[in-house]
Parts: C-alpha cells; structure tokens; sequence
C-alpha cells in the first residue's frame, strides 16, 4: 500500500510540475483618464483595465488567462481637478496581474 501511495504521489508530482512551470503571471497597467466618477468607481474602472491588458498579455504568448482564479488587484493612484463648474474630476491609475497558464 505504501509503495502505490509513493507511485501515486511521484506521477502526480510529474504531472502538476510542468504546469506549474508555465503558469505565470502577467501585471497590467491602466489608467482610466479623466473622468466625472467617484474616487472608488475612478480607481475599479483603472483596475479593472489593467487586469484586461494583464490577460491580453497572456493571451498574446499564447497562454490561458485564468480570470476566475489568482488574479490579484493591485494597487490605484488618483489625481482630481475641479473645473470652474465646481465639479470634480479624477484620473486612475491602477494595477492588476492575473494568473496565466
């Protein structure tokens, strides 16, 4: 029993190595310009970009994006400026990576 649990755990250490080798993860940039929203809404909507340009990176060395799992947000930087309408304006510029395989 002891042998096949050591066979079964060496083939499944084979099988999940070299997919684990190629997983990797892609970090994406995006800024949203300027914008009349939220700070929150601002800084979602720059995230949210950077994880669309993290996964087209996947995708364009041929990988998979796995959007359902590791991807991770990053972090948002802001400005604002208010117009003389007394508006305010933001523009985001977030962070994401998501994992590729």
């Amino acid at each position: 029993m002891r042998a096949l649990l050591s066979t079964a755990v060496l083939g499944l250490a084979i099988v999940v190595s070299p997919r684990l080798a190629e997983a990797a993860a892609y970090t994406g940039w995006g800024d949203t310009g300027w914008v009349y929203a939220s700070k929150r809404d601002c800084c979602d909507g720059a995230i949210a970009i950077a994880r669309d340009y993290s996964a087209q990176a996947c995708i364009n060395t041929g990988g998979t994006p796995r959007l359902d799992f590791g991807a991770q947000r990053g972090t948002c930087r802001s400005e604002w400026m208010q117009p003389g309408d007394g508006s305010v304006l933001y523009r985001c510029y977030g962070e994401a990576s998501v994992w590729c395989r």
